[in-house]
């Protein structure tokens, strides 16, 4: 197993990377991932207003440096807090429709990780010299 995941950072926006990816400029994120989806599969970056991107980028970039299946679980869990983080941080619990978009979000998360979890290896191993097939 690698060592990439020893050393986790907070960012200052509450989102949690190996430090690897936390030290990336905006430069070198904008080059190694394509936000949510892949690049001939798009999905939603916003779901009710809470933009996913940031989650997508990080977990993109954790993928890059990423050299196992271990390292694959421990991204998509990041993502999947990453996720939950920017969720609550944008959405209100002050009346019933502020938590019921809240839901709405969090199930758009959990689906979205689920998705990576389950159909994300391809994509992790893609440009590991035929690592993991």
């Amino acid at each position: 197993m690698s060592t990439m995941f020893n050393d986790i950072r907070r960012r200052s926006d509450g989102l949690v990377l190996p430090e690897v990816v936390a030290e990336l400029t905006l430069e070198q994120v904008a080059e190694l991932s394509n936000g949510c989806g892949t690049r001939k599969i798009r999905v939603p970056q916003k779901i009710l207003g809470v933009n996913f991107e940031p989650a997508c980028n990080g977990h993109d970039c954790c993928y890059v440096f990423g050299e196992d299946d271990e390292d694959k679980r421990i991204a998509d869990r990041l993502f999947l807090y990453n996720l939950l983080v920017l969720v609550d941080s944008h959405c209100k619990t002050n009346g019933i429709v502020d938590v019921a978009d809240r839901v709405a979000c969090r199930e758009a998360a959990f689906d979205y990780y689920k998705a990576v979890a389950d159909w994300g290896r391809w994509a992790f191993y893609a440009h590991k010299d035929g690592a993991g097939k």
